[in-house]
């Protein structure tokens, strides 16, 4: 693998003459057409301008190295092959993000960077679990920031390509706007730049393995934060906010983090802490916004991960030939392991911005950035650089001479794994001869950012200037703080400086937010329907009461004149079933008649809807009443006869918010409906749906031509419904009901069933012939796919009501095959659009004379999944005992108080057999139970 991403650097490397001219590479081919309306499509879109390329090169380069560094370092196991497919992954999206020429490519990159990182971390095993959970949060907190801001970017724009949305005029033409993109990009940044208050997830996600620690702070993770930074620098660069938000948390967050690198034993935490520091360097740098600041925060962007990369290398060298990385338990290693040690005082020479090295350049062209805005940014700069300097020298004295230990066993790394370590830090001796060569990309990438920027030029000697004076008195204040080195690392080890942490502070807000989880759950955690029903009531309630505040002055918009009186006398029948049904629940205690009562009600509004003109909705809330009485069936016989008994005071209690609920459900209907003319797109509906799809029935077209994207979410919602309903039903005990509830399968249950038999045997063909009529009939008519199925359904329900005892309707399995079936037919039908240019865009045409649309096959998927759904909720809530095992449960012979019957024991007959039971006209005929059953109840 490293050669592959080497081999890519170097085609990369070849185009890089272009790029550097000003000719950006680009791609780009229509990822989801016309997603955002007509000609709105998503386009997967690469842009390769100089900024894109360095970072690219960066990532592939650093990443090619760590590949040949891994191959020594880690164990010739077979499980390491799922790092290499991580790593590799890891750099993809790395690259992907950086030539990301549409807002949706550099999201989707963005995320995907994240995963990987989350991936590599958590694969360390359970020392990394904390530490991978915590990078996932918060860099997916910065996502959602993320997603935001590119939102409101990409609509105020007009336009979803980053370099459209850069140029937009809005960002002069509405600040406010400008300011709230700025910011929350900037916190996006901040979360994968490891930027205070995000800052601690980096050092925990040391516990990933040095390779991936290596390229996770110098080329991929953090690189990605600063890379946003400078990308949206095109349009934020001259905004205050933004300015004085990146320079004061850049800048707080480098000297915190350096005071923290200094307590650090762990030669790794420490480096780690260092990346944190030297990252708030660079943010400060951009937030400064001029083209110069801009050149020098790339400058030391590269300057960075060399340095970096190579010292979390080398330490794993160390880690690896002595055993430890806590410079407690080291010793003097610089004889052991001397190419070790001469690498990583090199790194770390640059990392402390020592004369003549690389890491000197790059931090005095920020110094002089520093400059442009305040003399005091540089003296607090200033003592950053002096604690970075302390830190530097703590990596090398703690590695190779201040440890306790006699590490005379230890010898040197072989040379295939300290090599590739050594290569990255020891470039920053190379560097200091290419100066002019470098200065290239780097104006490159400047000018994708700023086009009209001047030409960097990188030099060594700018002359004797504050930068440099500030310099040398950081070195020199730091080699006299060095010979009392191991009194202040003492002291600063053994002392915390903070009452909490990152790490406390994020799990305090995790339990906060368990906490309030809970809390918001305790409001429906009860049996009582009231209960779940008293939150939603109120809710209800007050944005009513808030509809009516805002629409007072609704009647000085240009709306239709309000209906006067009483226009349909037809529509008191319905209005009295409603009245009377809701009268008896109100004062029934029992459970059968407020289950026939709710569906009165369901008749009443079926019968509403059609009065109104609205056949289709009539037809579809009529079948949906009737199945569910039967299902409410299903469940009320596994209960007492009647509903218990009610305190005054509760009673109270529900009619008050009875009383409220109908309030608001009134003023909210008064206010907000039938007061107004069709909206415009209820008229182009109308006007244009006949035109556009051949079909009549403007209801079904919308449902399963304009907007059957929606319906094909709601149909992958009802096959996880059936899903969720065979797993609850089926993890349920036998009969976990009241004793004595459920019914008798023989005896008096089928003399009772016999009428509804016959009645079954007449109607289940006529819904079957209907079934068909209605499902063909959709697209000009009243019916369709959906309301067919709830046709079809009701025979089922007929078929098992006329039971005498539990049977299911349809084989087990057959709900599943028809709820899967369906989902991939409507599916399938959606890929037919494709013909057309469009998923789920529906193609129509003549057969033999008829006007015939795919949509068909689509509500032929709807037909199958609703089918599945209803059959498998009969099958599961009618189905407890299997039939032909004889299983008998005793909890269902005592005697039913509430029941004027006496209770008889239960099984179930063979498959084989046509009716259950014979059951003769005698009663006293019937056959006698099994002996088991006589045994159980002689026993009772």
């Amino acid at each position: 693998m490293g050669l592959i991403l080497a081999a890519a650097a170097v085609v990369l490397g070849v185009r890089l003459p272009d790029v550097l001219s000003g000719e950006p590479l680009t791609w780009q081919t229509v990822w989801i057409p016309d997603l955002l309306g007509p000609g709105g499509d998503v386009v997967l879109s690469l842009h390769g301008d100089g900024l894109g390329v360095f970072f690219a090169l960066l990532a592939l380069v650093i990443g090619a190295v760590v590949f040949f560094y891994s191959a020594a370092y880690l164990p010739k196991e077979t499980g390491n092959h799922s790092f290499y497919l991580l790593m590799t992954a890891f750099t993809l999206s790395v690259v992907l993000l950086v030539f990301a020429g549409d807002v949706f490519v550099l999201f989707t990159a963005w995320e995907l960077v994240s995963i990987a990182s989350f991936l590599l971390i958590a694969r360390s095993g359970s020392g990394g679990e904390a530490g991978a959970m915590r990078t996932l949060i918060l860099t997916f907190t910065g996502g959602l920031t993320l997603l935001a801001g590119l939102s409101l970017a990409a609509v105020a724009a007009g336009s979803t390509d980053l370099q459209t949305i850069f140029a937009s005029g809005v960002w002069s033409e509405r600040p406010g706007l400008t300011t709230l993109v700025a910011v929350l990009v900037a916190v996006s940044a901040f979360t994968k730049a490891a930027q205070f208050p995000f800052h601690f997830w980096l050092p925990e996600a040391m516990a990933a393995a040095t390779p991936v620690s290596a390229f996770l702070h110098a080329a991929a993770v953090v690189k990605a934060g600063i890379y946003l930074l400078l990308r949206f620098s095109t349009i934020f660069h001259d905004n205050p906010t933004w300015n004085w938000l990146l320079i004061g948390v850049g800048l707080f967050t480098a000297i915190m983090s350096a005071v923290f690198a200094i307590q650090k034993t762990d030669l790794k935490h420490l480096t780690a802490y260092s990346t944190v520091s030297h990252l708030g360097w660079i943010v400060a740098t951009i937030g400064v916004g001029t083209e110069f600041a801009l050149a020098a925060a790339l400058t030391h962007t590269l300057a960075h991960a060399l340095f970096k990369s190579s010292l979390f290398m080398l330490v794993g060298v160390v880690d690896h030939q002595a055993g430890s990385r806590d410079i407690r338990r080291l010793g003097a290693l610089w004889n052991r392991m001397p190419f070790t040690f001469v690498s990583m005082t090199v790194a770390a020479a640059s990392m402390a911005a020592v004369p003549p090295l690389f890491g000197f350049i790059s931090k005095e062209s920020m110094l002089t950035a520093f400059q442009e805005v305040s003399v005091w940014l540089v003296l607090v700069a200033g003592v950053a650089a002096f604690l970075t300097f302390l830190y530097s020298a703590k990596i090398v004295l703690g590695a190779f001479f201040d440890g306790p230990r006699d590490l005379a066993h230890v010898k040197e790394a072989p040379v295939a794994l300290w090599l590739p370590a050594a290569v990255p830090g020891w470039l920053s001796v190379v560097l200091i001869f290419l100066l002019n060569p470098i200065s290239e990309p780097i104006t490159a990438a400047v000018q994708a950012i700023s086009p009209a920027a001047e030409p960097t030029h990188l030099a060594l000697w700018h002359g004797i200037n504050l930068p440099l004076i500030v310099s040398l008195v950081v070195i020199a204040a730091g080699v006299l703080a060095l010979f009392g080195r191991k009194k202040l690392f003492a002291a600063a080890e053994s002392r915390p400086l903070l009452p909490v942490n990152g790490n406390d502070v994020l799990a305090g807000l995790i339990s906060g937010a368990r906490g309030l989880g809970r809390g918001l759950a305790a409001m429906a955690d009860s049996y009582t329907p009231g209960r779940h029903l008293l939150w939603i009531i109120m809710l209800l309630v007050a944005l009513a009461g808030s509809s009516i505040l805002l629409t007072t002055g609704v009647d000085n918009v240009a709306m239709a004149p309000r209906a006067e009186g009483l226009d349909n006398p037809w529509d008191l029948l319905p209005l009295g079933i409603i009245g009377l049904s809701v009268a008896g629940l109100i004062v029934t205690r029992s459970r059968l008649t407020a289950a026939v009562l709710l569906g009165t009600v369901g008749v009443g509004m079926s019968l509403q809807m059609m009065l109104l003109g609205a056949p289709d909705v009539a037809l579809t809330q009529l079948l949906v009443e009737a199945l569910t009485v039967i299902v409410i069936y299903m469940v009320v016989r596994h209960q007492p006869r009647l509903f218990p008994p009610v305190s005054r005071p509760h009673q109270i209690g529900s009619l008050v918010v009875a009383i409220l609920a109908g309030i608001a459900a009134f003023a909210a209907v008064h206010a907000l409906l039938g007061r107004r003319d069709r909206s415009e797109l209820a008229m182009w509906y109308l006007d244009n749906g006949y035109d556009i799809t051949g079909g009549t029935n403007i209801v079904a077209v919308i449902i399963v031509e304009f907007r059957s994207f929606d319906t094909l979410g709601e149909l992958s919602v009802l096959g996880m419904a059936a899903v969720v309903l065979a797993a609850v039903t089926s993890s349920m005990p036998r009969y976990p009901f009241l004793r004595g509830t459920h019914p008798r399968p023989f005896g008096q249950s089928q003399l009772n069933s016999l009428p509804l038999r016959y009645l079954t045997r007449l109607v289940v063909p006529v819904l079957a012939v209907l079934n068909v009529l209605i499902f063909f009939r959709g697209h000009n008519a009243p019916g369709g796919g959906f309301v067919a199925a709830l046709v079809m359904a009701t025979a089922f329900g007929l078929a098992y009501m006329s039971y005498g005892s539990d049977r299911p309707v349809v084989s087990k399995n057959t709900p599943i095959w028809l709820t899967g079936v369906g989902i991939l037919v409507a599916l399938s039908a959606g890929f037919l659009g494709l013909v057309e240019g469009g998923f789920l865009y529906f193609i129509h045409g003549e057969i033999l004379g008829e006007h015939l649309t795919t949509s068909l096959i689509f509500d032929a998927g709807i037909y199958l999944a609703v089918l599945g759904m209803l059959t498998m909720a009969i099958n599961a809530l009618g189905g407890y005992l299997r039939p032909g095992t004889g299983e008998v449960s005793e909890l269902n012979y005592a005697h039913d108080e509430d029941s004027a019957l006496p209770t008889t024991p239960e099984v179930v007959a063979p498959e084989d057999v046509d009716e259950p039971f014979p059951v003769p006209l005698n009663p006293a005929a019937a056959p006698k139970p099994p002996r088991s059953v006589r045994t159980i109840k002689e026993d009772n």
